[in-house]
């Protein structure tokens, strides 16, 4: 097929980059643009006789769209969908090409272009656009129309040097910048250079194989200064590598564990965050072995993890050549135990490991570790740096530089350095933080810096002012997270409930330094929040993400309700790292909340003159129309009630929340990936707010102090005893005790038992069961007339709800064993001392006489007497009205008077009978029926027999 059609530019282009082992980049708009993937195909090929392609879709069953694809069909041609871009990370490929940009995301986009080696072509295909303005549109697998990523991806893609955008006929619309073309051909000098490093070490075949085995010269005279570590077998030594992704750290990992067990190490551990991080150690282990002719069954054995989770992921590596010896890969978490049977120890980027883990490596051992500070999925180097000052060893056996190494490489293994589209991906996706020791503007007063809300239609707009800003701001937030996602731009970009704020110096100083970013802060607008955040916690197992909207996907259906509130939930919070504990992180907090209390809604002339001429000058170069920074009087505000913010439970972080304010809310059970604990406080902004805090601040130190014992029992005094003590909530008492509540609590018998302790008539361990109770009923403040100092407040803790021993207490305080005891003696003291009043007073109370009060009667004796009368009287006139018309001639008594006479004067005592005949006859005829019936009876019983 002939190429005479296709401009000269995209052929020299091409040519060029082959040369110098870069990549470049093509960009075809039109409904035809499929068509013309086989011309840039026949154009590599004529420098390359096997050219591996690469063809990402949507889907892997979709139609194809490159039909006139030669090598569809062979081994050299992948087809791959989106979403398995992981499958092929690790190959390496001469042509990409990206059929449907708008299913990619920005992860699935770096990690693909990462396997395009030097000298190959990149090609996006866009068949529904016509202008470069149309690019503007793309909205790439996100949801959200129109993007400002998308926008701000379209301005970069026409700035990007070494690249065109073309039409559907090859005709060039756009052009990034011309790539210089006096730069020296270094490809060749590299193997050159590895060449004569192997035929300096012939005399030891073993570094002459394995230096065989790297791509480049500065991965060679790595792997030697491995070697010279392994040999000396130094105790305590510590050799860190770091540099930007893709410059083969891991691959020089795994051969220097393969030159370690020709050395005769024997138990050998590999950790890293993620067993995936450690894939590419053991395939460059096996490479390794492979070049030392090692055999797979005869030599060594492989040992696949057993757990579906992994999926048959290799773990370790058994070898028998000469004597036993092992590679094994384990967890952070089990180093502390593991520690002492191992000879080497070797990390994969450690800096996003916790310091915990890393301060810890005094040992028996010699440490290797590699880490990169740039590029997809890199540590910030600030972490980086963190971690190095933390982790020297504190021995004093051997010099500093024997025990301790950095080095710093940067030759790339798949393409040559200065290689321009690296330097444009990590421009796209901030990945690249470059943040300056000290910043130009001094060290200014908080009080009079200012705090900015960022307009990010502004921020993406992709100028040149625009671009430097953004890339200041991204180095500054990312600098607090362990890895560099590139889909974290995104979010920053177009995710409608974030908003970013930045702490800028004064106007009084200079513009350019008034430019300098002394503290950011991401916030995310919560839409609700869980009626129970304890219970929502207790459920969470590992809360990846901050916003509330994201625990729905780990909650159980019990959780109870989410109730609709809006709250700012502060994502992070950075400062700079020369400015850091000097008042401007709590300076903009306070900022904050003024801004959404509605405090900052006066406008000032001034600021606004100040505020309108910043703008002009930020945006002299740019499209958009407003500043990419607004004052916050002139930004209309959320209406939040509540300021939320999520931290690792450590002392410092909780140490700065309690000073600004904020209170504990939730606290997970579990640890987090960076083995700590996640803690949630919040802050309110309206009045209204105050009843729920203070409802989650109970229903917190309720759970917490039920765990304290099991969950949280390694956590130190100190710690502990802050986050009890940190709510402002503290001061509210309690229900007062009564004598009731303190006999349920500790019986009479036991409260005898803690009198005679004090008196130091009776043992210690006759009343430790006790101590739970005393000490729940201090911390939940229902004895706080008792005031104690802080070193007894955290030995009651300890003893009382951590159940810790005296020695756990006297290592964790610093003090002797018998000062435990004592202090311990006098706060119970204090506490009985309490009780026992309590106990006096209410018995006290019960057997007190209440007073007689004497009080005038408001009659006299006469009056009253008086009105019982007049009712005696009327009550008499009804009842004789009642008897008046009763007929009571039955009850008339019979008898003549001289009967009466002779019965009452008879001189004896006796009853008085009065005969009546009425009586007799009735008397007579009842009695005369029965007798008549009982006669007939007994005649009837006569004749049966």
């Amino acid at each position: 097929m002939s190429l005479d059609f296709v401009d000269k530019r995209v052929k020299k282009l091409i040519k060029l980059c082959f040369k110098r082992n870069h990549r470049s980049l093509f960009s075809i708009l039109g409904r035809d643009a499929y068509s013309q993937v086989s011309v840039f195909y026949d154009i590599l090929s004529e420098r390359k006789s096997k050219v591996q392609t690469l063809y990402c879709s949507k889907d892997e069953s979709e139609e194809l769209a490159w039909k006139s694809s030669p090598t569809r069909n062979n081994e050299s041609f992948i087809r791959c969908s989106y979403n398995n871009i992981s499958s092929i990370s690790h190959r390496l490929f001469h042509f990409a090409v990206f059929q449907d940009m708008t299913e990619l995301t920005p992860d699935t986009l770096s990690a693909a272009l990462k396997t395009v080696q030097g000298g190959g072509i990149i090609l996006f295909l866009f068949p529904s656009m016509k202008h470069v303005e149309d690019l503007k549109t793309l909205n790439l697998n996100m949801g959200c129309k129109p993007s400002r990523f998308s926008r701000r991806l379209a301005s970069l893609l026409c700035d990007c040097p070494g690249s065109f955008i073309l039409d559907d006929k090859l005709s060039i619309i756009s052009s990034g910048p011309k790539l210089p073309e006096n730069i020296e051909d270094g490809s060749l000098t590299q193997i050159q250079q590895i060449q004569e490093l192997q035929q300096k070490h012939e005399s030891d075949p073993a570094v002459a194989s394995l230096i065989g085995v790297c791509r480049t010269i500065e991965q060679a005279e790595l792997l030697l200064k491995f070697q010279d570590v392994l040999k000396k077998q130094t105790l305590h030594s510590i050799f860190s590598v770091s540099s930007p992704v893709g410059r083969g750290k891991s691959a020089i990992l795994g051969l220097a564990i393969a030159l370690s067990l020709e050395l005769k190490y024997s138990n050998i551990f590999i950790s890293s965050s993620s067993i995936e991080n450690v894939d590419v150690v053991f395939k460059f282990l096996l490479k390794g072995l492979d070049a030392l002719n090692y055999k797979e069954d005869t030599d060594f054995d492989l040992i696949e993890s057993d757990n579906l989770r992994f999926k048959n992921t290799l773990m370790g590596v058994d070898i028998f050549r000469d004597h036993p010896q092992s590679v094994r890969f384990i967890f952070p978490c089990d180093i502390g135990q593991k520690s002492d049977q191992a000879e080497l120890i070797v990390f994969d980027e450690p800096a996003a490991l916790p310091l915990s883990i890393l301060k810890n490596l005094s040992g028996s051992f010699v440490v290797l570790m590699a880490s990169s500070t740039s590029g997809p999925g890199a540590t910030n180097p600030d972490l980086y740096n963190k971690m190095v000052t933390n982790i020297k060893p504190s021995s004093t056996h051997v010099s500093d530089s024997e025990r301790f190494q950095t080095l710093t490489v940067k030759e790339p293994i798949f393409y040559a350095s200065n290689d321009h589209i690296e330097s444009w991906v990590n421009q796209v996706f901030c990945l690249e933080p470059s943040i300056s020791t000290h910043l130009s503007c001094g060290f200014p007063i908080p009080e009079q810096c200012r705090l900015f809300c960022v307009n990010r239609d502004a921020l993406f707009s992709g100028s040149s002012q625009a671009e430097e800003f953004l890339q200041n701001l991204s180095s500054i937030l990312s600098s607090s997270s362990r890895t560099m996602d590139p889909n974290y731009i995104l979010n920053l970009a177009d995710s409608p409930d974030y908003r970013i704020y930045c702490l800028l110096p004064p106007a009084s100083i200079s513009q350019k330094a008034s430019m300098s970013i002394i503290c950011a802060l991401l916030v995310h607008i919560e839409n609700e929040i869980p009626d129970n955040i304890i219970h929502c916690g207790g459920n969470l197992n590992n809360p990846s993400s901050g916003c509330f909207n994201e625990w729905k996907k780990f909650v159980s259906t019990s959780t109870p309700r989410f109730i609709p509130t809006q709250g700012a939930h502060v994502l992070n919070i950075v400062t700079h790292q020369s400015y850091r504990k000097m008042g401007y992180g709590s300076q903009a907090l306070q900022f904050l909340q003024e801004f959404y209390e509605g405090k900052l809604i006066n406008l000032d002339e001034t600021c606004m003159d100040e505020s309108s001429s910043l703008g002009d000058g930020l945006n002299r170069n740019s499209s958009s129309d407003s500043s990419f920074l607004q004052k916050l009087t002139e930004v209309q505000s959320d209406s939040v009630e509540y300021i939320l913010v999520s931290c690792n439970l450590v002392s410092d972080l909780l140490r700065f929340w309690k000073k600004v304010g904020f209170v504990p809310v939730f606290i997970s059970d579990k640890k987090n990936s960076e083995e700590t604990h996640t803690l949630f406080m919040v802050k309110s902004v309206e009045n209204k707010f105050d009843v729920l805090a203070e409802k989650y601040w109970h229903s917190f130190l309720k759970h917490y102090c039920s765990q304290l014992g099991s969950d949280f029992r390694s956590f130190e005094a100190s710690l502990a005893l802050t986050l009890i003590h940190v709510s402002k909530f503290n001061g509210k008492q309690c229900k007062e005790l009564g004598k009731g509540d303190i006999d349920l609590l500790i019986r009479p018998h036991q409260m005898k038992s803690l009198e005679k302790y004090c008196q130091n008539l009776q043992d210690f361990h006759s009343i430790m069961q006790f101590i739970p109770t005393l000490a729940s009923l201090y911390f939940k403040n229902y004895l706080k007339e008792i005031e104690l100092s802080r070193v007894q407040e955290a030995i009651l803790l300890s003893y009382g709800l951590q159940y810790k021993t005296a020695d756990e207490i006297s290592k964790d305080l610093g003090l002797p064993n018998m000062q435990v005891h004592g202090l311990l003696n006098r706060t119970l003291k204090k506490i009985t001392k309490y009780l026992t009043e309590v106990i006096e007073k209410s018995v006290a109370k019960s057997m007190e006489t209440p007073d007689v009060i004497m009080k005038p009667i408001d009659q006299d004796l006469n009056e009253e007497l008086e009105e019982a009368a007049q009712k005696i009287k009327q009550q008499q006139e009804l009842d004789a009205l009642k008897l008046r018309d009763l007929d009571i001639s039955q009850y008339a008594i019979k008898g003549s008077e001289d009967e009466w006479q002779k019965a009452l004067f008879s001189g004896r005592k006796t009853l008085v009978s009065i005969k009546s005949l009425k009586t007799k006859t009735v008397t007579e005829e009842t009695n005369s029926k029965p007798q008549q019936s009982f006669k007939k009876n007994k005649q009837q019983k006569k004749r049966k027999k």
